[in-house]
């Protein structure tokens, strides 16, 4: 027997060894069963899974079980994206190891990343997820690096590959470049610099506007806009830079907004993509006055050595001594900062550096064009990818200035000649291997090797790759030829908004250049989690909630009912009191299984199956076989929002609070025929429900089906069944309406017990239901209205009833007539209660009555007092209460 209550943190650790121990989710290729390859992201290893994890994840879970259950072959993989900064500076941090001891600083990098990958695997486990962890990968193992380095020299074969100094997005805190989708705008405050630079003939000044003084010593040209009035005259000439005391052109080009500050702009060598624009636009030199550690260097004079910042507030106090910085505006505008990591959001610099890039802004059009192929959901999510890549300006960097990542497979000479490495001694480590050759193959000079490391999302933009064996395959391995063929494309890309214009596009672009092919038919989008305000979980704003503290407290199927509750592609914030209500709802999923075991448990479903049931049976049947059908076809959208709350609606209201309490008296009873009817009912309906509910909540499913079914289905876990069939021929309208019908009746006469201070099995002892067009329905369900209100006698009349409204009391309105009449109230009082009906129909025809008590004349308006009206069917005093064209009377 079931225990009484529900505890997750007994049942759910249970499962989850077991899972594990019986290898329930091991996969194993099927040819004769189509696949169903999911490309799950792999989570950076913080050693921690956030909110946004177990929400998408989850997702992932949810879709993964569906498919299972649906017949499909699915390879569900999980995965570890190891490389990356953080890691570097987790590990400065805790073992005092720099870069500049790079072999041991790599194997402390790669000691932690363990660590973190056991903890968040085990927390992966504690969400339920039923990932086959025997295909777990790593970005830092030497298979995954190897398929890198291939897909690299590849590119390179196909000229896709080059390395050219170019400006690129440099953070000065992490010291390294990055790639467009790491960096953004943020609006902040800040001030716009107004300042009179001189004409180089001494003929006056041009005023432009600038939030950035400190990049003068940079500064190459003045650019006013062609049909600008002010400036038309002053086009073709020089202004002699204050301070740096060097002359530089001004130009006209319609780039130029005149509506900004003065009309005119500096541009100097790089305050931001414009200025890169124009640099290359006009031929421009290049002058570089910020160091890679955000310092001013030796071209900007005086101010060598000080930080950018301290170099703004200098430079434009030394104006304003000048007499040349006219005015300082407060203004609210946008800096860009690095911020796919939160942990730095520095301002970025744009430095020309040498650099390694993949060539993709040629193809932009062919990536949207493959894009378009997918299936996406929510589809709107497509257009983002869209706009993505037709805003790209350059093509993407993917070197990084860091130790811990994939090594680029590449040496070069001094003369810039590249030579890559052997594909048979993949993976190598240009920083610690030897090259291929002696010398630089084309000019003889000693060879160099390449010390940056990969961007993370060049090793992640092949996992559709990595799962499906694509390496092993084309090299000749039978066995990966045939895991191959049968898991590509993949079935499914899951991903977060976020990452659409990273990892999916990196993704789509990379995998078709290697293959020809899209890499994943269907892609699905969840959004970003919120925190209980409304805002972004951020530690500044204090609403960070972290799985561990909600696990514990309510189990890890109340936390993944919150997960599906979100809607596609849209922002969901955590609700301590939706998983609190969640979980009392997975208490009353309990208490129906509980109720039920002693009736279903052992039942010969299948013997009596075909039998003609009872309305109220059809009525919760059909409704289940609906279900059934819109579960299927949402999850077949990757939709969990709208199905859930369907599920959730349901069982707690038509099952729980109406079938099974209009059911109880047919399974307590006498009438076994009914009995067994009820039963088939009451089978059926949990048995699809758990069906329907197992890739939500595996724990809870799985601890009931081993409780009330695995006897007799004989199959060792809920999660290798079928998933529930839809029977066109158990939708029944007409039992649909009855049971509807049934709920209302059943639902008023339970408010007149509560009305009444009864508790709900009290008997009544006469009531009478009334219908017109409705009679025949009620008298379908005379039996169980009868047997679940344990009403003695129950009339069902076709026709509205007689009814009769009279006064059966009138008192004084003490509060009004007391003041007026003091002690002869009482002698009131009972003059109204023995001519309660004259005194009503005189109040409703002239509104006042007028008598005599005690020798004085009393006046009473309908104010004065208080009626209480009873209605009366045949003479005898009944209460009502209506449904739709029924009258129920108690009497």
């Amino acid at each position: 027997m079931l225990p009484k209550k529900y505890d997750p943190n007994e049942i759910e650790p249970k499962w989850q060894k077991y899972w594990l121990e019986e290898k329930v989710y091991k996969y194993r290729l099927d040819e004769n069963r189509p696949s169903y390859a999911i490309d799950t992201p792999p989570p950076f290893t913080s050693g921690t899974l956030h909110l946004g994890h177990v929400l998408s994840h989850t997702w992932i879970d949810i879709i993964a079980r569906y498919k299972r259950m649906r017949g499909y072959n699915v390879l569900f993989p999980q995965g570890f994206d190891n490389h990356g900064l953080p890691t570097e500076l987790k590990v400065e941090k805790e073992f005092g190891i720099t870069k500049d001891q790079p072999e041991e600083f790599l194997k402390k990098c790669v000691e932690w990343t363990w660590q973190a990958i056991e903890a968040m695997r085990n927390q992966f486990i504690r969400i339920g997820y039923s990932a086959d962890w025997d295909l777990e990968y790593h970005t830092m193992d030497d298979k995954y690096k190897a398929t890198v380095q291939y897909t690299l020299l590849k590119f390179y074969e196909k000229g896709l590959l080059y390395r050219e100094e170019h400006p690129v997005y440099w953070c000065p805190k992490c010291r390294t470049s990055l790639a467009k989708a790491e960096v953004g705008y943020v609006e902040e405050e800040g001030y716009l610099y107004y300042i009179k630079l001189p004409l180089a003939d001494g003929s006056g000044y041009i005023p432009i506007a600038t939030t950035r003084p400190e990049l003068m010593p940079a500064c190459v040209a003045v650019f006013v806009h062609p049909d600008d009035e002010r400036y038309k005259h002053l086009v073709g000439k020089k202004v002699k830079l204050p301070i740096f005391e060097r002359e530089v052109p001004i130009l006209a080009d319609e780039d130029v907004d005149p509506n900004f500050g003065t009309g005119a702009v500096y541009n100097c060598t790089y305050g931001d993509e414009q200025d890169i624009v124009w640099q290359k636009r006009y031929n421009l030199p290049v002058i570089i006055a910020i160091n890679e550690d955000g310092t001013m260097n030796e071209k900007a004079g005086p101010y060598a050595g000080l930080k950018v910042e301290e170099a703004r507030k200098k430079i434009a106090e030394d104006l304003e001594k000048m007499g040349l910085l006219y005015k300082k505006e407060k203004i609210r505008h946008r800096v860009l900062r690095h911020t796919e990591r939160s942990s730095c959001m520095a301002p970025i610099e744009l430095l020309p550096k040498k650099q390694w890039f993949i060539k993709v802004k040629d193809f932009t059009d062919e990536i949207v064009k493959v894009a378009k192929e997918i299936n996406w959901y929510p589809e709107d999510m497509f257009l983002r990818l869209k706009d993505w890549a037709e805003s790209m300006d350059w093509d993407w960097v993917i070197s990084r200035q860091r130790v811990f990542g994939t090594p680029f497979p590449f040496w070069v000479c001094k003369n810039g000649h590249i030579v890559p490495a052997r594909e048979e001694d993949l993976p190598v480590d240009p920083r610690f291997d030897k090259p291929p050759v002696e010398r630089c193959p084309v000019c003889g000079a000693e060879l160099e090797p390449v010390t940056d490391v990969l961007d993370c999302w060049v090793d992640s933009s092949i996992t559709p790759l990595i799962i499906t064996k694509w390496y092993d395959a084309i090299k000749g391995d039978e066995e990966a030829k045939k895991w191959f063929e049968h898991n590509f494309p993949t079935a499914l890309r899951p991903q977060g908004t976020d990452i659409i214009r990273t990892w999916a596009f990196y993704t789509i672009y990379r995998t078709y250049k290697l293959t020809g092919e899209k890499p994943w038919r269907d892609i699905v989008i969840n959004g970003m989690v919120a925190g209980p305000d409304g805002r972004k979980m951020s530690k500044s704003y204090g609403n960070v909630v972290a799985p561990d503290e909600v696990i514990p407290k309510y189990g890890a199927d109340a936390l993944r009912l919150w997960t599906a509750l979100a809607p596609p592609g849209e922002d969901h914030p955590f609700k301590w009191e939706t998983v609190d209500y969640n979980f009392r709802f997975l208490q009353k999923l309990w208490n129906i299984y509980r109720f039920a075991e002693r009736h279903i448990k052992g039942f010969e479903y299948e013997k009596y199956k075909d039998l003609e049931l009872e309305p109220l049976d059809r009525w919760i049947l059909s409704r289940l076989h609906r279900l059934i059908k819109f579960a299927t076809e949402e999850l077949e959208r990757y939709r969990f929002n709208l199905i859930t709350r369907e599920l959730m609606t349901f069982i707690w209201h038509e099952v729980a609070d109406d079938y099974i309490e209009m059911v109880k008296y047919r399974l307590y009873g006498e009438d076994e025929e009914s009995k067994v009817k009820a039963k088939v009912a009451l089978y059926e309906l949990l048995w699809n429900l758990l069906l329907l509910l197992a890739p939500f909540v595996p724990h809870i499913t799985e601890e009931l089906y081993h409780h009330l079914f695995k006897d007799k289905v004989k199959v060792k876990s809920v999660h290798l069944l079928e998933w529930p069939e839809y029977r066109e021929e158990r939708i029944d309208e007409e039992a649909e309406r009855v049971g509807e019908l049934a709920r209302k009746i059943v639902s008023e006469m339970r408010k007149y017990k509560n009305s009444h201070g009864l508790p709900l099995n009290a008997k009544l002892e006469h009531v009478a239901i009334y219908a017109t067009e409705s009679y025949g329905l009620v008298k379908l369900i005379e039996r169980d209205i009868k047997g679940t209100m344990n009403i003695e006698r129950l009339e069902v009349v076709k026709g509205e009833p007689q009814l009769e409204e009279r006064v059966v009391e009138i008192k004084p309105n003490f509060r009004r007539v007391g003041p007026r009449y003091g002690k002869l109230v009482p002698k009131i009082a009972e003059y109204l209660k023995e001519n309660a009906e004259d005194i009503a129909r005189e109040l409703k025809e002239k509104g006042k009555v007028e008598f005599e008590v005690g020798g004085t004349r009393v006046e009473l308006g309908r104010e004065d007092v208080v009626l209480r009206k009873a209605v009366f069917s045949e003479g005898e005093e009944v209460e009502t209460a209506v449904v739709d064209d029924v009258v129920i009377l108690f009497f």
